[in-house]
């Protein structure tokens, strides 16, 4: 009895939720640009290749066995790798992830909408600028407060 309410409450709620993202989507396209935004959901077609990236860092990192100087040092550095990686997947990959993702739906999870009707309907409207923008100095501040957070999440994901 208690599972089936769950079950009704959860697709009672679906849509809202799904709403809530096109309604975030939206938020972050007036915040950082609807390129940015647009950007975003092309990430989140490409995240296996970032997975595997991940993964390869943290074999490469077992294998330096003898030398644990070296080994724990091998975090420094990965999320600047990681993101050269990102930027090296070409706008050929982003388009076929793009349509294999229309026709098979793909989706973060079963609350989000399917990513190309997010991509869509963030197209769908005039393009804005962002209205957030951080100056040289301000980056530099929150880079220097989250770099113990970096630290502690890269060593994590190295399994160091």
């Amino acid at each position: 009895m208690t599972l089936g309410l769950t079950m009704a409450l959860d697709q009672l709620t679906l849509r809202a939720t799904q709403r809530a993202e096109y309604l975030a989507d939206s938020l972050a396209a007036r915040a950082g640009s609807t390129e940015a935004a647009v950007g975003l959901t092309d990430r989140l077609l490409v995240a296996h290749s970032a997975e595997s990236a991940l993964l390869r860092e943290a074999n490469a990192g077992q294998v330096v066995r003898g030398k644990r100087a070296a080994r724990a040092e091998a975090w420094r550095g990965l999320w600047e790798r990681l993101a050269a990686h990102m930027d090296s997947i070409p706008e050929g990959e982003h388009e076929r992830q793009r349509r294999l993702g229309a026709l098979r739906g793909h989706s973060v999870d079963s609350t989000h909408p399917p990513t190309h009707l997010r991509r869509a309907s963030l197209l769908a409207g005039a393009p804005v600028p962002a209205a957030v923008h951080a100056e040289a100095g301000r980056q530099a501040a929150i880079a220097a407060e989250l770099a113990g957070s970096r630290e502690r999440l890269a060593r994590f994901a190295l399994q160091l």
